[in-house]
């Protein structure tokens, strides 16, 4: 602040103040980043988790494993999954993301591509993410 009658800020203290709130900005903007899609990444383990367990209630009903565990292909299996089909919510690598829930039927141990959605060994009964990509933590999808 001048003396002398004047009341205000000077353009220095400004810029200065412009400046630092760029700087902290440019380091929060990354941080918020990773901090969304840790948290896509663990909504996708959930629905992981609540699909399995649908599997599990239908092999327990019928004593065999569903041809498919998309609800439109397998009613029986709509009525485990009390609900609708749940997303890969996971958005990373940007190239090449699992993002969606298309369901992949197979015979093979587990996807082989960066696919979207989920994959089913119908099988051995296996629900796994169907990407080979690595999330925010350098994790393999199709491991979980």
């Amino acid at each position: 602040m001048k003396t002398g009658g004047r009341k205000g800020f000077t353009l220095i203290e400004l810029l200065v103040v412009v400046g630092i709130i760029g700087i902290l900005a440019a380091v929060a903007v990354p941080k918020y980043r990773n901090l969304l899609e840790k948290a896509n990444l663990g909504a996708t383990m959930g629905n992981l988790s609540s699909l399995r367990s649908s599997l599990s209630i239908y092999y327990a009903t019928n004593m065999v494993f569903p041809g498919s565990i998309d609800p439109a292909e397998e009613p029986a299996f709509a009525e485990a999954l009390n609900g609708d089909m749940p997303f890969v919510k996971a958005k990373y690598p940007a190239d090449a993301p699992p993002y969606g829930r298309e369901v992949t039927v197979s015979d093979a141990e587990g996807p082989s591509i960066k696919g979207t959605g989920w994959f089913y060994n119908n099988l051995h009964g296996v629900v796994l993410i169907n990407s080979t990509a690595r999330d925010i933590q350098g994790n393999i999808y199709s491991a979980y």
